[in-house]
């Protein structure tokens, strides 16, 4: 997909993935964005984002996870509302629910919604046979106790992984597809894969889904050194990728130079914020040469997560940084941030510059 673009890197300019896709790969109701050079900030265009979208795309894995559908299409609603067009998402997520929750609200808007899925984790089976085996085991076990070292035990519902094999992998896309309600899904990307789950007869699928129209373009989303290993090995698969990238684990920088790779980002709040946050209150030392370098009161928790948010969009420049929250109001505050550009690239800087302190290098290891 990338063989025709060009990366140039420049203080404050970018020219990114120019052309980057070809329109007859496309499938007709597919728009094809503008993109050309811009300035280095949330609003830069690129292949997969309408021109002036701003950077952050929306992850689904939170949806039904303690939220309801009702809760869960708000969030979804909220984020439309706030000018997010980028949707990740994947097979297993929302115990295999959130792919119908995107499609119900984003199908009317297709041609202006990014949509990312993953295939190779199934989510976890629910069949009846597996709940009625696991409901008897568990009324066994409790009205007879002394045959308990003799029934089975009942199975807690977990993901499947590792469904690379064509049929199971093209199941998983055709069941997107249905769940989506789309003919076709911007990017496609191998979910928590290992270099021995990578073979011929998937990527000719994968290239058949591209000249087909059915995706626009296909890469990894797996754990940092497999994606490395994958990478490496399979070239083909390193124009998108997907990695978890935060101020403790800058993984971004170990990626191989790619003139026309896409990145995005996860992970960039995640537990460890209020680790640090306490760690910083903990410490008025520390706070104090915090403020003084990133020009943001530690204290101020909205302030600190604005900062990180910052911090991400700028290490990913012209890629995308995904985030999740299952309150309206802090997805309304995310996307203020990316519009709004309130933390400056000084700010970024002074960031940059305490974790490198040997001060930042501790908050870094214990956050």
């Amino acid at each position: 997909m990338g063989r025709h673009c060009q990366l140039q890197q420049a203080t404050t300019n970018y020219e990114i993935f120019k052309p980057l896709v070809c329109s007859d790969s496309l499938p007709k109701t597919a728009a094809i964005w503008r993109v050309g050079r811009c300035r280095m900030n949330s609003k830069v265009p690129h292949p997969f984002l309408p021109v002036g979208a701003i950077r952050l795309g929306f992850g689904s894995g939170g949806l039904l996870h303690g939220l309801s559908y009702a809760e869960s299409l708000r969030l979804v609603d909220t984020a439309i509302d706030c000018g997010i067009t980028y949707f990740d998402t994947a097979r297993m997520y929302g115990f295999g629910g959130a792919e119908r929750i995107l499609g119900k609200l984003l199908s009317q808007r297709r041609d202006r919604i990014t949509i990312a899925t993953k295939a190779g984790i199934l989510p976890a089976d629910r069949s009846i046979p597996v709940r009625v085996l696991n409901r008897g085991a568990t009324l066994l076990r409790r009205c007879a106790p002394h045959l308990a070292p003799h029934i089975p035990t009942p199975q807690r519902a977990q993901p499947r992984f590792g469904y690379f094999r064509r049929r199971d992998f093209q199941k998983s896309v055709e069941t997107s597809l249905r769940e989506l309600r789309t003919d076709y899904i911007d990017i496609l990307l191998l979910h928590e894969c290992t270099l021995p789950d990578v073979n011929n007869e998937l990527l000719d699928y994968l290239h058949d889904l591209k000249l087909r129209g059915t995706i626009r373009a296909f890469g990894l989303a797996t754990g940092i050194d497999d994606t490395i290993k994958i990478a490496d090995a399979h070239p083909v698969l390193n124009h998108v990728l997907q990695i978890s990238n935060n101020i403790w684990n800058m993984n971004i920088r170990r990626l191989p130079a790619r003139p026309c790779g896409f990145t995005i980002t996860h992970s960039s709040l995640t537990s460890r914020f209020h680790a640090l946050s306490n760690q910083l209150s903990r410490d008025p030392t520390l706070a104090s040469k915090w403020k003084r370098a990133t020009q943001v009161d530690p204290s101020d928790k909205s302030a600190l997560a604005e900062l990180l948010i910052a911090h991400a969009l700028h290490s990913n420049p012209g890629g995308i940084v995904l985030f999740f929250s299952s309150k309206p109001e802090n997805i309304r505050a995310c996307t203020q941030v990316a519009k709004s550009r309130s933390i400056n690239v000084s700010q970024i800087i002074g960031l940059n510059g305490f974790l490198s302190s040997d001060e930042g290098a501790a908050v870094a290891l214990r956050g």
